[in-house]
């Protein structure tokens, strides 16, 4: 008799993931719980600070040798060009409001001047 079950691929990968996971899983929990692992891990991140020391190095020194400016060089300078901004702006904003006084204290000064009519004489 002929079988009405169809060949379903989904659920012979999904059969076949969870044997793998319970079985892989519990042996990758076992392996990180040793000291060994810790050990690994230790020196492996020893390895990947020297190297990064090491790549930091060479390449500020390459950056020295061809007179380009480092990433901490442009930090300063971006920086300070920062501290320009805020000074030029204070500035700015001194400048107007002194502007501002001064144009005040002379329309005052021409509204309180008496008013002189200026009569042409003929001579």
């Amino acid at each position: 008799m002929a079988s009405n079950q169809t060949f379903d691929p989904v659920q012979l990968w999904k059969s076949w993931y969870d044997l793998v996971e319970k079985t892989w899983g519990k042996t990758l929990d076992d392996f990180i719980k040793t000291s060994e692992y810790s050990a690994m891990v230790g020196e492996y991140q020893k390895w990947f600070f020297y190297s990064q020391d090491q790549y930091k190095k060479m390449v500020d020194q390459v950056l020295a040798e061809n007179n380009l400016p480092s990433k901490e060089e442009i930090a300063r300078v971006a920086q300070l060009v920062i501290q320009l901004e805020e000074k030029v702006e204070k500035l700015d904003e001194r400048l107007d409001d002194e502007i501002v006084a001064k144009l005040d204290d002379i329309k005052e000064a021409l509204e309180k001047a008496p008013k002189n009519s200026t009569k042409k004489t003929n001579v």
